[in-house]
C-alpha cells in the first residue's frame, strides 16, 4: 500500500515536526526630551530612558518619527562649538611691537551683515577707539578686515581657549575644517597681516561713502563664508547602532603603513536625522531611512541611552529647547498556527 506520509512508522515512538510560527509584535515608544532624569542628564544632547515595559526578542528596530528644532533655532555659533573667539594684534601708535587682543562674539546665529558689524563693535571696543571696520561683500560672500590707519594683523593661526565647555566635546582646533571662528568667514587657520601693502579693491555695486577712508585692509581669504550652521544630527543610540561612517578629517599622508587612514567607524549611529529651513520641523515626510534588522533577535530591551551630535563628533547644543521622536520595535512572538477561514463582507475592502 502505497503512504505520502513523511513520518517514519517503523520508528516505535515517532517525533512529530512542529514548524515554530511567529507573528510581528509592533511596539511604538514615543521619547521626548523633558522625559529624561533633568538631574542627571541637565543636556538635552545625552540622556538615558527606561522603557514602560522590557521588550522581548526584539527582531528590529527603527526611528518612524521625529520632530526637532528647525535649523535656524540652532546656533551656529556656540562656545560649546568653539567658533565664538578670535585674536588679533595692532601696532599701536608710537610702538615697535604689536599688541594682542583677545576678543569673543555673541552666541548665536547671524545674517552676514549683522556678523560684520558684531566684529567691527568687538575688535573697536577692545582697542577702545573706532579704527576697525569690518565689510561684508555681498557679492563675494567675504569679510574684508581694514582700519582707519593702524597696522594689525589677524591671529588666525592662534589657539583660543573655551573654559566650561562640556568636557565630552571634542577639541576642533586640529581638524581642517570647522576648526574655529575664522573658518566661518572664510579664513585660514594662518596669520593675515595687514601692513599697508595689501591694495584695496574697488567696489563698484555700491555708493561711495562718507568718513575716514579705510586705508589699511587685511589679505582678502579666497574662500567664503560658511555661517548656515550643520544641516543633519546624528542619533546614537547605545549597543543598537547600525550606520557606518567615514572619519572626518583624514589625511594620505599621516602614516604610510596606517591601513586605516581613510577608515570608518562601524556602527557609529542609529539614525541621521536631516534638518531643513522651509519644512516644518517634523521628520515624517523626510523619508528617514534607518530600518535595523538583529540576527538573532535581541532578547530583551528595557534602556535606552541616547547621543545626538554633528558628523565631526561636536555635540548638539539644544540651548534648552524642547524635541520628541517615536522609535517602533518589532518583536517576534511564538503563536500556534491556527487555520481560520475569515469571510470578508462584501462592502469592507482590506
Amino acid at each position: 500500500m502505497y503512504s505520502n506520509s513523511s513520518f517514519n512508522v517503523h520508528n516505535a515512538k515517532p517525533l512529530i515536526p512542529r514548524d515554530q510560527n511567529y507573528v510581528i509584535d509592533r511596539k511604538l515608544v514615543s521619547i521626548h526630551s523633558e522625559d529624561r532624569d533633568i538631574t542627571k542628564y541637565p543636556n538635552g544632547n545625552q540622556f538615558a530612558i527606561t522603557l514602560p515595559q522590557p521588550l522581548l526578542n526584539v527582531q528590529s528596530m527603527r526611528l518612524v518619527q521625529s520632530t526637532f528644532p528647525v535649523v535656524q533655532a540652532y546656533y551656529t555659533f556656540s562656545n560649546e562649538y568653539q567658533n565664538t573667539r578670535f585674536r588679533f594684534s595692532v601696532l599701536l601708535i608710537g610702538g615697535t611691537t604689536y599688541t594682542p587682543y583677545c576678543v569673543k562674539i555673541q552666541e548665536g546665529t547671524y545674517n552676514p551683515c549683522q556678523l560684520a558689524l558684531e566684529i567691527t563693535n568687538v575688535m573697536n571696543n577692545a582697542v577702545g577707539t573706532e579704527i576697525f571696520n569690518v565689510f561684508y561683500d555681498v557679492v563675494g560672500s567675504k569679510f574684508w578686515f581694514g582700519s582707519t590707519g593702524l597696522l594689525f594683523t589677524l591671529d588666525f593661526n592662534y589657539k583660543m581657549e573655551y573654559p566650561g565647555i562640556n568636557c565630552n566635546q571634542p577639541i576642533v582646533f586640529y581638524n581642517y575644517a570647522r576648526w574655529g571662528f575664522p573658518y566661518y568667514i572664510g579664513y585660514e587657520k594662518i596669520q593675515y597681516v595687514a601692513d599697508g601693502s595689501v591694495p584695496i579693491p574697488p567696489i563698484n555695486y555700491i555708493p561711495a561713502v562718507s568718513g575716514d577712508p579705510i586705508i589699511v585692509i587685511a589679505p582678502i581669504p579666497h574662500n567664503v563664508i560658511n555661517i548656515g550652521g550643520e544641516k543633519d544630527i546624528y542619533m546614537e543610540v547605545d549597543k543598537y547602532n547600525s550606520y557606518d561612517e567615514l572619519y572626518p578629517y583624514t589625511e594620505s599622508n599621516k602614516n604610510a603603513y596606517d591601513n586605516n587612514a581613510y577608515s570608518g567607524k562601524v556602527n557609529s549611529a542609529f539614525a541621521k536625522i536631516p534638518l531643513d529651513f522651509t519644512l516644518n520641523q517634523d521628520s515624517r515626510n523626510l523619508l528617514l531611512i534607518n530600518f535595523v534588522q538583529y540576527e538573532p533577535p535581541l532578547e530583551r530591551i528595557a534602556k535606552l541611552v541616547f547621543r545626538f551630535r554633528f558628523h565631526d563628533g561636536l555635540l548638539v547644543d539644544f540651548r534648552g529647547l524642547e524635541f520628541n521622536f517615536t522609535i517602533e520595535f518589532n518583536s517576534l512572538r511564538n503563536e500556534i498556527a491556527l487555520n481560520r477561514n475569515i469571510r470578508t463582507p462584501a462592502m469592507i475592502s482590506l
